[in-house]
C-alpha cells in the first residue's frame, strides 16, 4: 500500500494505465457519481481510449440526466482486458460491492478519495479529508494532469461538489470549495438548472415515504435528537427503492433545536440501514464508528445487523450515553 502525498504522483499513475475501469461505492451518492464520471473524462482527456465506469446499481434516478451516466456497466457486464481500476469516493474493498470482482492479480488500483480511513486498498492512494467532496479532488486532478476541465466534466464535478456539501451550507465548506466550484461555472455550468435536479426534484415514490416518514418522527434528549423508522412494507407500499431514502432524514433535523437526525431503515435478513445527519458540533461520523459506520461530521450511515426495533434501541441508548441525557 503506498500513499501518495500530492496529485502528481496520481497523474503518473493514470498516465501509466492503458485501459481503465472506474469504480465507486455502493449506493452512490453525488459525489460518488459525480466523481465518477469526471474521472472517466479525465482519462479520455489523457488520451486513454478504453475507459469504463462500472457499478452494480448504476446512476440512482436523480443523476441519471448527468453526461455518461445511463452508460455505467454492471460489473458482470465489463469485458476485454483492463489493466488499471481507479476507485473514487472510497477506500474500504467491501464497500465497492460486486465491483470487487473486477480487482484482479495484475491490475493495478489506484483510489482517490477524501474519507480519512486507516487502511485503504489501493496499490496508490491518495487521501485528503481535508477536501469537502472527492470533486474537488477532481478539479485539481484535471489541473494537475494538464487536461482542460470541459463542460461536461465540470457538470459532473459540481454536482459532486454541491451534493457532498448540502448545496455550500455544510460545515465542509470551504473557501477551496467555492474557488473549485466556480472553476465549473466558468466553464458552462448552469446552476439554477443543476440546483433544481439535484435538489428541488423528487421522484413520487420517495415524496410519498416522504409523506410516511413525517407523522413518525419522534424528538428525545429535550428536543436535540429527532428519529423515525421505515419498514420493509413502507417501501413496498409507494414503490420506493433504497435510492428514495437518501436525503429524508434532513427534514427531520431542520427542526429547530436538533442537532442529531436519525432515520433507521428496515432491510432484508434482519439488517438495519441507519442514515444520520448532525449539525451543531455533533460529529456523526465518528459516532457512527461505535457500529461500525463512517462518513462526514454532518452526514454518515451505518449497517447493523439488528432488526429495525433493536437497532433504534441501541442507537438511541448510545446517543442518550453521548449527549448526557441533559441537551
Amino acid at each position: 500500500m503506498n500513499i501518495a502525498t500530492n496529485l502528481n504522483e496520481i497523474v503518473v499513475a493514470l498516465r501509466a494505465g492503458q485501459r481503465f475501469v472506474v469504480l465507486t461505492h455502493i449506493h452512490p451518492d453525488g459525489d460518488a457519481i459525480g466523481s465518477q464520471l469526471a474521472m472517466q473524462s479525465l482519462l479520455k482527456g489523457m488520451g486513454k481510449e478504453h475507459v469504463l465506469c462500472a457499478g452494480e446499481e448504476g446512476a440512482p434516478a436523480i443523476y441519471k440526466w448527468m453526461p455518461g451516466a445511463l452508460e455505467i456497466l454492471h460489473p458482470g457486464a465489463v469485458t476485454g482486458p483492463y489493466d488499471t481500476v481507479v476507485v473514487v469516493d472510497v477506500s474500504q474493498k467491501e464497500r465497492i460491492g460486486l465491483g470487487q470482482s473486477l480487482i484482479k492479480q495484475g491490475v493495478k488500483v489506484v483510489v482517490v478519495d477524501h474519507h480519512l480511513e486507516k487502511h485503504p486498498f489501493g496499490d496508490l492512494n491518495f487521501i485528503d479529508p481535508t477536501y469537502a467532496a472527492t470533486g474537488e479532488i477532481m478539479v485539481e486532478l484535471f489541473e494537475a494532469a494538464g487536461v482542460e476541465l470541459g463542460p461536461e466534466a465540470a457538470v459532473c464535478a459540481y454536482v459532486a461538489l454541491a451534493t457532498d456539501t448540502g448545496g455550500f451550507r455544510f460545515e465542509n465548506t470551504t473557501p477551496r470549495t467555492h474557488r473549485l466550484a466556480a472553476a465549473c461555472v466558468e466553464k458552462g455550468v448552469k446552476v439554477a438548472e443543476v440546483s433544481g435536479q439535484i435538489f428541488e426534484t423528487m421522484p413520487l415514490p420517495k415524496f410519498r415515504l416522504l409523506n410516511r416518514i413525517l407523522p413518525r418522527v419522534t424528538l428525545a434528549e429535550n428536543g436535540t435528537v429527532a428519529h423515525a423508522k421505515v419498514t420493509r412494507g413502507d417501501m413496498s407500499d409507494v414503490g420506493a427503492k433504497a435510492e428514495d431514502v437518501d436525503g429524508l432524514i434532513t427534514f427531520a433535523r431542520n427542526i429547530a433545536g436538533v442537532r442529531v437526525a436519525v432515520l433507521l431503515r428496515e432491510s432484508d435478513n434482519g439488517i438495519t440501514k441507519v442514515s444520520m445527519r448532525a449539525r451543531n458540533g455533533f460529529n456523526a461520523a465518528e459516532f457512527l464508528k461505535l457500529f461500525g459506520g463512517g462518513g462526514h461530521a454532518g452526514a454518515a450511515g451505518a449497517t447493523l445487523s439488528m432488526t429495525l426495533d433493536a437497532a433504534e434501541t441501541a442507537i438511541l441508548d448510545a446517543l442518550h450515553t453521548k449527549l448526557g441525557g441533559s441537551q
